[in-house]
């Protein structure tokens, strides 16, 4: 890939703890990824390498364990994934519309001629997404291709219906497609940090996040309610302390956890 969305918002929002090195061991990285257009060697050092950064491995390294997952196939990461599979995905309807113009004609392209027609249907299509003006996918007029685009992975699970309905439309909106892989990621992070899934889907439609990232909350999780434990239970939990408090009294919903015993019945 020559051209790739860099969503400068998203980018800061994800990357302001980073150190300079870091920083911009992260945007090379991003860089080689789109060149090769699939997974970095396993191996850190021949990937700091690649990106002319063998003293700074160290960073390099770390920019990968956080950014990146680990596969069979090298250092994977999702974002960079979704990107390169949406612009295979016009290269190839380019392509194919290039053919039907020629077939229209009664004439089969020679190679060089094919060539030269995708090369100009890439460049207008990635000269559009360069100005903003992509069109918006769900919107194909053919019927076979809308199913495509728009299955969608079944909810988990526990994970509530309109929770899972505002994180698919988050990552529309950004353009990020929804893989099985990427959801198994967020499933994965949620679990290291001691969340549900679906309080970790809340956490990236408030926060605006496209994934999540167990060290990303690590400050709450410490602090925060059980996963098992809803909004408003922890509202009302939270309302009869403030009772209490006030008042110096047991609030009448605890009183369940009281247990009663009468003085007289001990003596006898």
């Amino acid at each position: 890939m020559n051209y790739f969305p860099m969503h400068i918002g998203d980018y800061a929002a994800h990357t302001a703890h980073l150190e300079p090195m870091e920083d911009l061991a992260y945007r090379r990285l991003l860089d080689l990824y789109y060149l090769r257009e699939g997974a970095l060697p396993a191996d850190i050092q021949v990937t700091a390498k690649l990106i002319r950064m063998r003293s700074m491995a160290d960073d390099v390294e770390s920019v990968l364990k956080e950014f990146f997952e680990l596969t069979p196939a090298g250092w994977v990461h999702s974002r960079c994934e979704s990107e390169i599979e949406y612009m295979q995905e016009r290269q190839n309807s380019a392509k194919e519309k290039a053919n039907k113009r020629w077939h229209m004609h009664g004439k089969e392209p020679s190679n060089a001629t094919a060539l030269k027609s995708n090369a100009t249907a890439y460049a207008t299509a990635s000269k559009n997404d360069a100005k903003g003006m992509l069109p918006n996918t769900n919107t194909n007029t053919n019927t076979n291709t809308n199913k495509k685009n728009t299955s969608a992975i079944a909810p988990p699970d526990g994970v509530d219906q309109s929770v899972w309905a505002d994180f698919v439309e988050l990552r529309k909106s950004k353009k990020a497609k929804l893989t099985q892989t990427a959801l198994d990621g967020i499933t994965s992070e949620a679990d290291k940090a001691g969340w549900t899934l679906e309080n970790a889907l809340r956490e990236c439609c408030s926060r605006g996040w496209t994934g999540f990232k167990a060290d990303w909350v690590a400050d709450k999780t410490s602090a925060r309610s059980p996963p098992s434990e809803s909004f408003r239970e922890r509202d009302d939990r939270l309302g009869r302390e403030r009772w209490e408090e006030m008042t110096g009294r047991v609030h009448p919903g605890n009183t369940k956890n009281v247990i009663n015993i009468n003085p007289l019945e001990l003596l006898a």
